[in-house]
């Protein structure tokens, strides 16, 4: 590819980003490359000014620092997932620990890049990010049986009674409930609901299932056939979210 070429593809991009970056020679450097392929480009140094930004603007993704003042970016990302914002989430972090990769995912990022990186990296990891398709407006509330989720407030309620779950925990199970009886696999329970089936082991998938599994059968009133909710494995294949009579 020549020159002009090159520059007509990046020019071409004109995708809006909002980076939240602390370090400022690193954020301006970020800034300067990516305007340079074409991204608009806006930076904040702190966590709060961040998430203002990132509430206030319909940004096409975003890249976050996990290390921020004010308010570190797992916050961050924990209240924008919270109030309904669904833009594809770059997490940057000098934490490289899978406990921490981990955390991050959870919170609601879409993907994590650990600190030092090649700036090529960060562009190909943005660019697969932006290459999913955009969401589906769905229902804000959807149910089945007797649970109930508020899909823009992202609360599930469970005969009459609210259900304390993680941030996975409920992607996952809003997943499920919009697929009843039919079986997902770990591939793509990973895709959808950790962004991305190469950084998401099988055991980080069987605990969530668990643990979720726990909730609802301690949440539901069973007896005399009523029918609940239980999340069933099939072995080999993956799992499916049904209801069975309750003995």
């Amino acid at each position: 590819m020549d020159g002009k070429e090159s520059k007509n593809n990046r020019q071409e991009v004109s995708m809006w980003l909002l980076l939240i970056e602390d370090e400022v020679r690193l954020a301006d450097s970020l800034k300067a490359g990516l305007e340079e392929e074409g991204y608009l480009v806006d930076v904040a140094y702190n966590g709060v000014e961040g998430e203002a930004l990132a509430l206030a603007n319909a940004y096409d993704a975003l890249i976050v620092d996990w290390r921020l003042p004010d308010r570190d970016g797992k916050t961050v990302i924990v209240h924008l997932r919270a109030a309904g914002r669904q833009y594809p989430i770059l997490m940057l972090t000098a934490l490289g620990d899978l406990e921490h990769r981990v955390a991050g995912l959870d919170a609601g990022a879409d993907d994590y890049l650990a600190k030092p990186f090649k700036f090529e990296e960060l562009l190909a990891r943005l660019r697969a990010l932006l290459r999913r398709p955009p969401l589906v407006v769905q229902e804000q509330v959807v149910r089945l049986g007797s649970l109930e989720l508020d899909t823009r407030r992202r609360q599930a309620v469970l005969d009459g009674a609210p259900m304390d779950l993680r941030p996975k925990e409920y992607a996952l199970l809003e997943d499920l409930m919009r697929h009843p009886d039919e079986v997902l696999s770990r591939t793509v329970i990973a895709e959808r609901v950790w962004g991305d089936p190469f950084y998401v082991t099988d055991n980080v998938i069987d605990v969530t299932i668990s643990s979720l599994r726990q909730k609802l059968a301690s949440a539901q009133v069973g007896g005399n056939g009523r029918q609940v909710l239980r999340i069933e494995t099939v072995r080999g294949v993956g799992y499916r979210l049904t209801t069975v009579s309750a003995s």
